[in-house]
């Protein structure tokens, strides 16, 4: 009920006059406000939290309550760290707070693991898409641009790397394409760096509230080539295609007219794959995403 929400801000209170910190970051939003509240009046100097998803305009009066929790907290919270520019413009469009309360910071992981793997000579393409199999994810188009492919005599071996609700709903869908033996689910896996030497190819089939797609950068990391549909943060981790090529979100057809053009252009692949891994060491690493957080928390250290 609502009143988890006094309830948060009476314990961040608490705990931000017991340790007494230089800064508090919170990652959920919304939320966030209590927080921020509870922080501020115990003395915090600093207050960000983290944007990591397109505002959810589509869920009308749920987004209503979104917002205002977003306004509730604008007078204590310092900035909103948004994981990508996409996600920013869209804050600052959808939420009503001004530019200068937001900055972006690209989401970041250990890139170095992905460097350097031993790459096989596979007799048939790998493909590979690494998500959860959730709802605002797009494994589907993958699968039905795999059925396209098989009907224009290119067999693929597709792996779906991931776990999640809509595990039977693939499934089944694999049947009634008759893909088992195109399309494997190989289900949450630990060993993501091995997986991605092992490719041809990588597939990020995302929707438009995709936020950044971590996956996408690991995949830049390893030198990969890559195809990816065209939402807003696709497009900005890719720079516009110049990391990997780019196709129509949601369509099948368009998917599988990009993987034919990768697997029957190489070279091109290739030198798309050279420019996203630099992108990827210089733009997503750990310590530039910790620098970037430091600077917002501590901005007069």
């Amino acid at each position: 009920g609502y009143g988890r929400y006094p309830r948060l801000l009476a314990q961040t209170h608490r705990y931000c006059r017991q340790f007494q910190p230089q800064a508090a970051l919170s990652m959920p939003l919304g939320w966030h406000a209590f927080i921020a509240w509870g922080a501020k009046l115990a003395g915090v100097k600093t207050v960000c939290a983290h944007v990591g998803n397109l505002p959810p305009v589509w869920t009308g009066k749920a987004f209503q309550k979104f917002k205002l929790q977003v306004q509730l907290g604008r007078l204590v919270t310092n900035r909103l760290l948004c994981c990508s520019e996409y996600i920013r413009q869209a804050t600052v469009k959808d939420f009503g707070v001004a530019t200068p309360e937001t900055a972006a910071i690209c989401n970041a992981c250990n890139l170095q693991q992905f460097a350097g793997q031993p790459r096989p000579i596979n007799l048939m393409p790998v493909v590979a898409m690494v998500a959860r199999l959730e709802v605002h994810k797009d494994q589907p188009t993958l699968i039905r641009a795999t059925a396209i492919l098989k009907e224009r005599g290119i067999a693929i071996q597709v792996r779906l790397i991931g776990e999640g609700s809509k595990r039977g709903e693939l499934e089944q869908m694999i049947q009634s394409l008759h893909l088992e033996e195109s399309v494997t689910l190989l289900g949450m896996r630990r060993d993501i760096p091995a997986q991605l030497s092992q490719l041809d190819l990588f597939v990020f089939a995302a929707k438009p509230d995709e936020g950044f797609g971590i996956a996408l950068a690991e995949a830049m990391a390893a030198g990969v080539p890559i195809v990816a549909t065209d939402v807003g943060a696709c497009r900005e981790v890719l720079q516009d295609g110049q990391c990997g090529l780019l196709v129509k979100a949601g369509d099948a057809q368009s998917l599988a007219d990009g993987i034919a053009e990768v697997l029957a252009n190489p070279q091109a692949a290739q030198e798309r794959a050279r420019l996203a891994k630099e992108r990827a060491l210089t733009d997503f690493g750990i310590a530039k995403m910790a620098d970037s957080y430091f600077a917002e928390l501590f901005p007069l250290n």
